[in-house]
């Protein structure tokens, strides 16, 4: 009897110490098998009782939709897309965060979202008020898809089955496109029979011949339904092409949808090095009491621009849905502010229209 509880008592010390090494060496954005910001109390979750509060009740005058919007928005130039530089990378805004960037031969699209409503329906919820760019008809063969996080606005399941359609496939003498996407995220995508896909933790790297991409931090959260608040991971996204006879090393970065805090951003900047090309969200930033910890205003914005080493910069999560309660032309205007209170001249990080196309 003694034996067995001296075995016992090992057994149990044994495991104790497995579960105190295992807490020990998990990452600190894991917790008790969801996510979480590292820089935010573990409880962290925005409220949507809150939200739901300041936007029935508070003074602040929200936008309403409008109708027939074409402010920053042109369409997309075809011929430039589908005869691209393969020296020169280029990268055009489609709407909101999707972003097509390419280069080398690659096309790499961003939280592509080409719905009318930013929504579970499409009866209801945010709408459209300036149209894509062009239509995924309209798209070359794409290689890559990267996701940053499972919100209606950056995950759309029409957009994510017109992708990988037959159709689509066959229109654009293409394959199946790998989807990147955070760590618990892909079963939701197993659901709709898509598995050409990789999941991915913060700083882990998928190669695509000499292209690195690699998943990075940002601060955010993420929830599709009432219950399962934080359960996938949240992301931003560097593309890394290495220096070759013919051509310089090129950086890019996607924001996705963060906020900001003066770590992780300075850690991504002296991971890289050099970002080229970044792309970061520079709307739905108002109110500040309930946004500031979910969403950068463009004030944010600038500080992440020099966290990251960036040379150039475009503006994303803008002028596409209304989901905030800043006026829907108000964040170039914002931004213009910031650049100038932070001696930055304003041709290297732009508000560029929807539909435009920045060239390296």
């Amino acid at each position: 009897m003694k034996n067995l509880c001296r075995s016992l008592l090992t057994l149990s010390l044994i495991f104790s110490s497995l579960l105190t090494l295992a807490a020990e060496e998990a990452p600190s954005h894991h917790i008790d098998g969801k996510f979480r910001n590292p820089y935010l109390p573990a409880d962290f979750q925005p409220s949507f009782i809150a939200f739901l509060k300041a936007r029935l009740f508070d003074d602040m005058q929200w936008p309403d939709e409008p109708e027939n919007y074409s402010k920053s928005w042109q369409a997309a130039n075809l011929k430039q897309i589908h005869n691209p530089d393969f020296n020169k990378a280029q990268a055009t805004l489609i709407g909101h965060s999707s972003v097509l960037l390419q280069y080398q031969g690659i096309n790499i699209l961003t939280d592509p979202v080409f719905s009318e409503r930013a929504s579970f329906s499409q009866s209801i919820g945010p709408k459209r008020y300036t149209p894509a760019a062009l239509t995924i008809d309209q798209l070359p063969n794409i290689d890559i898809i990267v996701i940053s996080h499972n919100h209606y606005d950056h995950l759309d399941v029409d957009s994510v089955q017109a992708l990988t359609s037959e159709n689509f496939i066959k229109n654009t003498n293409g394959s199946q496109p790998l989807w990147l996407v955070p760590l618990g995220l892909k079963q939701w995508f197993v659901q709709y029979e898509i598995t050409n896909i990789e999941e991915m933790d913060w700083w882990q790297e998928f190669k695509l011949g000499d292209l690195t991409i690699q998943a990075q931090p940002s601060q955010h959260w993420s929830r599709r339904s009432l219950f399962d608040t934080n359960e996938s991971l949240w992301a931003s996204w560097a593309f890394i092409w290495p220096e070759s006879e013919a051509t310089e090393k090129f950086t890019a970065w996607f924001g996705g949808d963060t906020a900001y805090n003066p770590y992780q951003f300075k850690e991504i900047g002296e991971a890289l090095g050099q970002v080229d090309l970044a792309m970061i969200p520079i709307g739905a930033y108002e109110p500040r009491w309930f946004m500031k910890t979910q969403h950068v205003n463009p004030l944010d914005a600038v500080e992440i621009f020099k966290d990251v080493n960036a040379k150039s910069a475009f503006g994303i999560h803008w002028n596409t849905f209304v989901l905030t309660a800043e006026a829907v032309d108000e964040p170039p205007k914002a931004l213009e502010s910031a650049l100038q209170k932070n001696t930055i001249d304003a041709e290297l990080f732009q508000a560029m229209d929807i539909g435009a196309t920045w060239l390296q």
